[in-house]
């Protein structure tokens, strides 16, 4: 018979002594990869109060914080971050594990990651031909500016921008950038321009310098590169934070626009821009590249998609 002072039974082996709730992980992992509650409520499709709720649970079921809340930012801890990677990983798994469950469909995914500018102006008007290409290939577009581990986040390619320069392992170059000026057909008078300083009549189209890629798309730089020197913008500046924002002002003729390849290509064969001085381009000093998920590759749907890209850039209108 069992007295009142029988010691506690030990816990059974294996079982968890504290366990957690599952449910604010998906939360916790949209929160550390955006660095922020209202986009990981965008993505989940939540309101950015349940995410926080969700977060404050987790925390107080660790008894540790995951993240500093600063004025409008957040920083994950070294506790967040250890467990940013061990969700990240297990959440790929569980994804793959149900894509393979539902069936054939999944497996028919091509995973793209690039940054947002290159997927809205020359990737996502050329999907479409592609799929009328491919019908049975389901594309997943991932335009971001974040850079991704292609085999913990389960993504086949990634398209990027990078200082001209060294290849990462395994990366293929696709076009080594040119930069040269574009300018609405509206706005141009009738004689043609003799001098490139006469570009500075209408509104320089900048791209914030600060911005990834930015640095190549430096007005004075290109002045200099062309003998005009030093050059004052008589009509001011209109600074961007993305490529496609100066892209469409210098089509809605807002001014003149630094473009480089591979968008140069497609602006001009559409006729919405025109190069003022066609024999007068500059090196970026940037290139996109393509890097492949090393396994990805192996998979019908990805190869054709590689070749079908590739195939893009080599038929990319001259200049």
């Amino acid at each position: 018979m069992y007295g009142a002072c029988m010691p506690p039974v030990p816990a059974a082996a294996g079982r968890r002594r504290r366990p957690i709730g599952l449910a604010s992980l998906r939360g916790f992992e949209a929160a550390a990869r955006h660095l922020s509650f209202t986009l990981a409520a965008d993505e989940l499709n939540l309101t950015q109060s349940s995410v926080s709720r969700q977060i404050a649970a987790l925390e107080r079921q660790l008894g540790k914080a995951l993240f500093v809340r600063r004025i409008r930012a957040l920083e994950l801890t070294a506790a967040g971050t250890r467990l940013q990677q061990a969700v990240r990983q297990a959440l790929v798994g569980i994804d793959q594990c149900v894509d393979e469950i539902r069936g054939a469909a999944a497996g028919r995914r091509v995973t793209i990651s690039t940054y947002p500018s290159f997927a809205s102006l020359w990737l996502a008007p050329r999907l479409a031909q592609f799929q009328r290409e491919h019908p049975g290939i389901e594309i997943r577009l991932d335009a971001s500016d974040r850079m991704v581990d292609l085999q913990v986040e389960d993504i086949d390619l990634a398209i990027r921008g990078q200082p001209a320069g060294p290849l990462p392992p395994g990366a293929t170059l696709l076009v080594e950038d040119i930069v040269a000026p574009v300018i609405s057909p509206r706005l141009l008078p009738a004689r043609p321009l003799r001098n490139p300083a006469e570009l500075a009549h209408w509104p320089l189209l900048v791209l914030d310098p600060s911005v990834r890629g930015g640095q190549g798309l430096n007005w004075d730089n290109w002045f200099e590169s062309v003998g005009a020197g030093r050059v004052e913008p008589a009509a001011g500046r209109l600074v961007f934070s993305f490529v496609d924002q100066t892209v469409q002002a210098a089509i809605r003729g807002q001014g003149v626009a630094l473009v480089r390849s591979p968008f140069l290509q497609d602006c001009i064969a559409s006729g919405d821009l025109v190069m003022p001085f066609p024999a007068l381009r500059m090196p970026s000093g940037y290139c996109h590249v393509l890097v492949r998920h090393p396994q990805a590759a192996r998979r019908p749907q990805v190869a054709a998609f590689l070749d079908w890209l590739i195939e893009q850039f080599r038929l990319a209108p001259p200049l």
